[in-house]
Order: structure tokens, then sequence, then C-alpha cells
């Protein structure tokens, strides 16, 4: 898929990219009747390649982020997930992970990936173009799709109506929570993570309180694996999907249709 790709290929096609993303809003609003959600793909192409052949069942498809570092395909999947996006704006969505960082992608592998390929000058391209990712997305009025979970001292999703997309790394402690936050069965509220300072997790009360007071049913997220690739929490009202099959799981991603929610295999 990028043997033949060269440096202006690169190049053109970030900036297409970053271009079509600065016209999304950092919160997205979206409709579908039939939507697919891919957790983590992490340099999955086999999981990339089975998500977009599955396009023509669906009104939307929806990347959780993560789609590079730590896997062995991680220049091939950006890259297709580039051009799939480009060739379906409005179809095809993606918002950020974690690892659409550049502080995430000098430790865990995808700076050395695209440096080696392409010189220390292109990352820089990178970076920008994962700044004009947005942050979560509202699903037909009744789901928040977001990468980590829900942040601390936040109400209720309008309380996040406001805020902004970020530069190469995270700078606001809301957003870093949005992208790292994980559900706990072990805890009412919130409590530390063990992911590090700033991070935390939150739990079965803390969840029904945030999906009461936003008038939503539940939160589909990615940001850890799962052996089936699918996990559901506090009686399916948080559920974490998971689509890289690196970590010896079996992936999977979401399907919400108009009366149902099921797990699809990748």
């Amino acid at each position: 898929m990028t043997t033949s790709l060269t440096l202006r290929d690169f190049k053109d096609l970030l900036e297409d990219g970053r271009a079509a993303l600065s016209r999304e809003p950092a919160v997205l609003s979206l409709n579908a009747d039939r939507a697919l959600l891919i957790g983590d793909l992490h340099g999955d192409l086999e999981s990339l390649k089975s998500s977009l052949e599955l396009m023509d069942r669906y009104d939307l498809l929806i990347f959780l982020g993560d789609v590079v570092d730590r896997g062995p395909h991680q220049l091939e999947v950006l890259v297709g997930l580039l051009r799939a996006k480009l060739e379906n704006l409005s179809k095809v969505r993606v918002i950020r992970g974690n690892h659409e960082t550049a502080q995430m992608n000098y430790a865990y592998g995808f700076y050395d990936v695209v440096t080696r390929r392409f010189g220390a000058g292109a990352y820089g391209l990178v970076a920008s173009f994962f700044a004009e990712l947005p942050i979560f997305a509202t699903l037909n009025g009744e789901t928040m799709v977001v990468h980590g979970g829900i942040p601390i001292g936040v109400g209720s999703v309008r309380e996040l109506s406001g805020v902004r997309k970020q530069g190469e790394d995270i700078e606001d402690g809301t957003v870093l929570q949005l992208l790292w936050n994980d559900p706990d069965e072990s805890v009412e509220d919130f409590a530390p993570s063990w992911r590090g300072s700033g991070v935390y997790v939150f739990g079965r009360r803390t969840a029904k309180r945030f999906l009461e007071a936003s008038g939503l049913r539940r939160v589909v997220r990615a940001h850890e694996p799962q052996p089936d690739g699918l996990r559901y929490h506090f009686n399916g009202s948080v559920i974490t999907v998971f689509s890289c099959r690196h970590y010896g799981i079996s992936p999977a991603a979401l399907e919400l249709g108009p009366s149902s929610i099921r797990r699809v295999q990748l």
C-alpha cells in the first residue's frame, strides 16, 4: 500500500487530510441509522481492511483513535485510513486518541517509522494533521463516542461543548482525560489511574450521573485491549471496543443499529 509512496505523496495526503479535518468541529454531532465503531488499530492493517470492506453496509464508520504506534503496519494504516477519509468525507470519521500526539509517537514508534522513511522533517506534517482531529462525537443524540472516558468535574456532555482541538500534544486537562480515562468496576466515582498524573478511572455512579444529565444512553470508547475485542461495563452503559489483533486478542468493531448493538469480528 505504501511501497511506492513518495515524500510528496505523503505530504499531499496529510495536507489534504488536514484541510478536510479543519472543516470539522472539535465535537462532532453525527447521525446514522447504522454505524460501525472501530477501536484502536495500532498498525493493524488487516483490521483496517476488514473495516473498510464493510463500508457499504453502514451509513457511518467511526474510528476511535490510536491508529499508529506499536504495530507492524503503522504507516500503511495511517495512509489507508487517510485515503478512505478523503474519498468518503462524511461517511468516514476519525476522532483523536492518546497516541495521536508527538509525545506518544516519540515513545512508541511512529516517529521513528516516519523519519526513517521520509526524513526528520516529515513528522511535523503528521503532527499538524493529528492536531486537527476532533476530540469526541455524539451519535444520534444517544451515544457519546470518545477514545478514553468521562473527565472528572464534568457533569454532562453539554459542559464539554466548548472543548477545543489541541496542538501536537494535549495541553487541556479535560481533553487529556477524554483521551486517557478508563472505566473501573471497583470504584463508584473517580480514583487515580495507574496511567499517571492527571488521569483517572471512573465508576458506575459517575457514568450513571453523567449519562442521565446528558440525556444519553451510553458511552462507547476504546483505549483498553479486551480478549474478545469488546467489553460491556456498568450493565452496558459504557462499552469498550478494541480492534488491534497484535495484542493477542480477537479484534472487533461495534455495530450500532436502529434496534441492536452487536459485536462485529474483524
